[in-house]
């Protein structure tokens, strides 16, 4: 069950490590408040190509309403937070 209060809003989990319960219930919340989620992964970012973090979160910000955010880097989540305006939860780092 849930609520609607998220319609129309995207959330963007991205994960720079492996997580199951910690990226499964973000999704989850987000899907049970009628949100709708954009996954991302090291494997499958621009990261592979050299992209930046901050320049990552600034593209992923004209998508999505809010980051989640896991990256092995100590400070990586506020490096995210002072590269975008939308807000940014840190999942780890």
């Amino acid at each position: 069950g849930g609520d609607d209060r998220l319609k129309g809003k995207v959330l963007a989990t991205v994960f720079y490590e492996p997580s199951t319960r910690t990226s499964c219930s973000f999704q989850a919340a987000m899907l049970r408040l009628g949100g709708r989620v954009v996954h991302v992964t090291e494997q499958f970012s621009s990261a592979k190509k050299g992209e930046t973090l901050s320049d990552t979160i600034r593209c992923l910000a004209c998508y999505a309403d809010g980051i989640v955010l896991r990256h092995p880097r100590l400070g990586s989540a506020a490096e995210a937070a002072a590269a975008t305006s939308v807000p940014v939860i840190n999942a780890g780092d």
